[in-house]
Formats: structure tokens, C-alpha cells, sequence
């Protein structure tokens, strides 16, 4: 078996290229194996991986070298993913725009143009930056808490990267397009859609946002994320109910939102099925580490 292929270096590489950024992280792995090549004798057993491992130390500690200054109040990896999701909301925008005009051309020759362009790039803007600060703030607390603890390669869990698929991201696209139809749908309103049931929708669609943030961010399925993640996911399903009958018209824009809800319910049901070893493993782990604990304040 290669070094690499190896279960405890596959955790601690994973944990390593966790938070930094994606150009760097082929470098630190690299570094990583070779470093820790040169500390194995040339016939080495696990104990003698775990050994070193430990003697190398917490692998965020590791990443540091690899992790960029803060940029706009983020760091490393978060950046790229908030320049990622600017991207992203950019074109879900004009793609809601463009469907909007399609649609409702009447409404918007009449509307206030500049108002609501403003209205929607500083929602882009917004939609960007925050949930990508949120997840930096959950990073650092991780990292220090990471830090501060008595430092054993038993501790870390998971071994397994998210990878987002395209149709994920063509999901994801859709989705905010949806929402940010939506939202031009209620400025240009002419019945009266209260200020609440607006602010109502666009918290839902910042609930939406650092979801997916998280995910990237956190770089796992098996995490609290998914289940914050479902909690987005039935929490806009009931909120689009329970709004279609009292406070805002049954229009296709919603249900196609109410959809993209379902279709992620479905697909992280899915890949939770096929990480039950991760889950169970990771269970595993904590149970250990909770009894090694229990014995040393005995």
C-alpha cells in the first residue's frame, strides 16, 4: 500500500488541505507526504505512521504556512469561494433579469430601472460577502478550538472531500436565478406585497446562500452542515406554503424554488447513503476518543 492510500494520512491530509486554497493545496499535500516519508523507517507499521503523525502535530496548525493573509475580511479558501459565489450570483441575477423581462416585460418597462438594479447588486454583493464571512468566523473559532486541545491523529474523523458536481452548481444557479426573480417580481409589484413578507424571502434566500457556502467552506457531507443544510431546505418548503396562501401569488417563480428544495432534500438523502462508512466510522472515532478521555480523569 502507497503512503498516501494509507487511512491515517488520508485523514490528515484531508484535515490539512481543509481551509486553504485550492492552488496550494497539491503543495501542501506534497510537502506533507515528503516530510513525512523521511521520518518513516524504510519497513513501517501503522504505529509507526501514527507515531509520526503526532510528532508532525494538528495538521490547520501544518496549513498555516500555506494560508494567505486575510483579503476583505477572509482568508485562504473563503476568499476564493466568496469571489466564487460573486461570480455565481452575478450571472443568477442576469439570468433572473433576462427570465423577468421575458416574462413580465410590461412590469418592468414601467418600473424604477435604477432602483431596481441597485436594489439587486447590493443584494449580489451582500449574498456574497456575508455568508463567506459567517463560514470564516466558524473556521477560525475551529481552528483555535483545534488548536487548544491535546493534539492525537485519533481526533480527526472524516477522510472524505465534497466534491460539488456540475449539476449541482446548475441547480444552485437556478435556484438563486428563481430568487432573484423573485425579488424583482416584489419590487415591481402592483399589489401590495408588505416590506415583511420581502425581508421574509430575502432571509430565505441568504439561508440558501450560506448553505451552499457552508458546504464548500467546511469541505464535507457528513457534518452539521447537511443537517443545517435540510434545515434550510424543509424551512423553505413550509415558509412558501404557508406565504402562497396568505401573503404573495402562487406564481411559477416560487414553485420552481419549492422544487430546487426537493430535488436537494433527494440528492443529499443520497450521498448521506453512500457515506453511512464515513458516519459510522466517525462515530466510532468519537466514542474511542470520549472513553480515552474518561479514563484520564479517572
Amino acid at each position: 500500500m502507497k503512503l498516501v492510500e494509507h487511512e491515517l494520512v488520508d485523514r490528515y491530509i484531508y484535515y490539512l488541505q481543509r481551509y486553504i486554497p485550492y492552488d496550494k493545496q497539491k503543495d501542501a499535500r506534497d510537502d506533507f507526504l515528503e516530510i513525512l516519508k523521511d521520518r518513516l523507517p524504510e519497513i513501517y507499521t501503522e504505529d509507526d505512521i501514527k507515531k509520526e503523525l503526532n510528532k508532525i502535530g494538528n495538521p490547520y496548525e501544518f496549513a498555516t504556512t500555506y494560508t494567505e493573509g486575510s483579503k476583505f475580511l477572509l482568508s485562504g479558501k473563503n476568499y476564493e469561494i466568496f469571489v466564487a459565489f460573486l461570480k455565481m450570483l452575478s450571472v443568477s441575477a442576469l439570468i433572473g433579469i433576462i427570465l423577468f423581462i421575458l416574462n413580465y416585460f410590461k412590469r418592468f418597462v414601467s418600473a424604477n430601472l435604477f432602483d431596481l438594479l441597485k436594489t439587486i447588486l447590493i443584494s449580489i454583493f451582500v449574498l456574497s460577502l456575508l455568508p463567506s464571512w459567517i463560514c470564516e468566523k466558524i473556521k477560525t473559532t475551529k481552528i483555535l478550538k483545534a488548536l487548544t486541545e491535546e493534539w492525537d491523529i485519533d481526533n480527526l474523523y472524516e477522510t472524505k472531500d465534497f466534491k460539488i458536481e456540475k449539476y449541482e452548481i446548475v441547480l444552485l444557479v437556478l435556484n438563486f436565478s428563481m430568487y432573484f426573480m423573485l425579488q424583482a417580481y416584489i419590487i415591481t409589484a402592483r399589489i401590495n406585497i408588505s416590506i415583511v413578507t420581502y425581508t421574509f424571502i430575502m432571509v430565505l434566500f441568504f439561508l440558501n446562500v450560506l448553505s451552499a457556502n457552508l458546504k464548500l467552506s467546511e469541505n464535507t457531507i457528513v457534518s452539521k452542515v447537511m443537517h443545517f443544510e435540510y434545515f434550510v431546505d424543509i424551512f423553505t418548503l413550509i415558509s412558501f406554503i404557508i406565504m402562497t396562501n396568505y401573503f404573495i401569488p402562487r406564481v411559477f417563480i416560487i414553485k420552481i424554488i419549492m422544487l430546487c428544495s426537493v430535488i436537494n432534500i433527494i440528492l443529499n438523502s443520497y450521498n448521506i447513503s453512500k457515506s453511512k462508512n464515513i458516519l459510522l466510522s466517525r462515530k466510532k472515532r468519537k466514542k474511542n476518543k470520549f472513553k480515552r478521555k474518561n479514563k484520564k480523569t479517572e
